[in-house]
């Protein structure tokens, strides 16, 4: 996670990325990007490594507020990020690979954060990253 918020952290006009580890209370600066796991699978055996598949949701809140305006801010991100993940497939080795999930993009739309009644206008992005992992198995 570490690695891919410090990726999307140059992305242009991105003010703060924020991971499960540091979340806000409330959003105050935007652009900015929260990246969550949100499902995965893992899969390993006596004999061979464990293969850990996560799926990581990354959200770009444009706007604090419902504007016409936050849209159009959102939609230059779908290139930037799209093309920031083809640059760091393998997130500096620490990683099998980081591509596109399905579908890729959502939005953009209303956002909610926090269960928060705040509506804010954004885009979510989906990743599935693969690692390959070590783990004892045991009888």
């Amino acid at each position: 996670m570490r690695v891919l918020a410090n990726k999307m952290e140059t992305l242009y006009e991105l003010v703060q990325v924020h991971t499960f580890e540091n979340l806000p209370g409330a959003l105050s600066v935007f652009p900015c990007m929260i990246i969550m796991p949100v499902s995965g699978d893992t899969d390993y055996s006596a004999g061979g490594p464990c293969v850990d598949l996560t799926d990581v949701q990354l959200t770009v809140f444009t706007s604090s507020q419902v504007l016409p305006e936050a849209y159009a801010r959102a939609i230059p991100f779908i290139k930037r990020v799209k093309e920031m993940l083809a640059a760091n497939v393998t997130l500096d080795g620490t990683v099998s690979h980081c591509m596109p999930g399905s579908p890729f993009y959502t939005g953009p739309g209303q956002l909610t954060y926090g269960g928060l009644e705040n509506k804010f206008i954004g885009i979510i992005f989906r990743v599935r990253v693969k690692e390959i992992d070590n783990v004892t198995v045991t009888a």
